[in-house]
């Protein structure tokens, strides 16, 4: 079952930027970029007391709603975008709230953990994204974020080669106005975070090995985020060379049968005051 926030009261927010990138993607996201992402979930769920009420906002497929349950957490998902919601409630055999930043429909204090993993890079406005993953966690609770940082992954220098070698144009993307932006670090994650009365309590890199069939992630590469943008710009002909020169891939990035990028991003964890 899908739940979906009352018009008026804990709405989907604005998001014309994430929309712009992600919406109709999730079975292309489930096949690709899912697997990236899922990358992160043991370090986001280490080390957290077992049995608290935890919270993943932006759940996408709901592969860490679903490890966190696993680790003893009574774990919820909620999702803005209603496809994506769809496919984590079937996986999860649960109901998944439709609902996104900034409007979470859930009252204060609610949640003794609030993850967060690659949304605030994706919304709109990240720093009232962050007053509302503070405004729904717990005094005493804890708040674990992840985002990309501003250099760029070895699958986008993969596709930018790509691009280059076949003629590619390169619209412009969509982007956050510079005075909603926010530096894309350890540093400026944690200062979104501080700016909400949080105390961050650590920041770091998380570093792992993304394994991907060729295919899975072309299906990504021409679908989803930054990457849909660039694919549905070109004409028929540059796709055609595009995918050709795909197929051709060799090393680095060839392993086998699979495609091998070493990936990194940001982390940062903070807890609520309880005063």
């Amino acid at each position: 079952m899908i739940l979906r926030a009352a018009p008026g009261g804990g709405g989907l927010g604005s998001r014309v930027v994430a929309e712009a990138l992600w919406t109709g993607v999730a079975q292309a996201y489930a096949e690709s970029f899912a697997e990236l992402c899922a990358g992160a979930i043991p370090a986001l769920l280490d080390g957290l007391p077992p049995g608290g009420r935890l919270l993943d906002v932006g759940c996408g497929t709901g592969a860490l709603v679903r490890a966190a349950r696993d680790a003893g957490a009574d774990a919820i998902g909620v999702e803005p975008d209603p496809e994506m919601a769809a496919l984590a409630s079937s996986l999860l055999d649960d109901e998944v709230v439709v609902a996104g930043l900034p409007d979470l429909p859930f009252a204060d204090d609610g949640f003794d953990v609030v993850v967060a993993s690659f949304v605030l890079n994706h919304v709109d406005d990240p720093r009232a994204g962050a007053r509302e993953l503070a405004r729904v966690a717990a005094p005493g609770g804890v708040l674990r974020a992840t985002i990309w940082d501003m250099t760029p992954p070895p699958q986008a220098l993969m596709w930018n080669a790509l691009l280059d070698r076949v003629g590619a144009v390169r619209p412009p993307s969509p982007r956050l106005p510079v005075e909603r932006d926010f530096d894309r670090s350890a540093d400026g994650l944690a200062g979104i975070l501080s700016e909400t009365g949080l105390a961050v309590t650590g920041t770091g890199t998380l570093s792992w090995q993304w394994r991907v069939a060729p295919g899975a992630l072309w299906s990504g590469m021409t679908s989803v985020g930054n990457f849909g943008v660039l694919w549905r710009a070109q004409s028929e002909d540059v796709q055609d060379r595009l995918r050709a020169a795909y197929d051709d891939l060799g090393g680095p990035w060839r392993d086998g049968d699979e495609l091998s990028f070493d990936v990194a991003c940001v982390v940062a964890e903070a807890r609520v005051p309880r005063s």
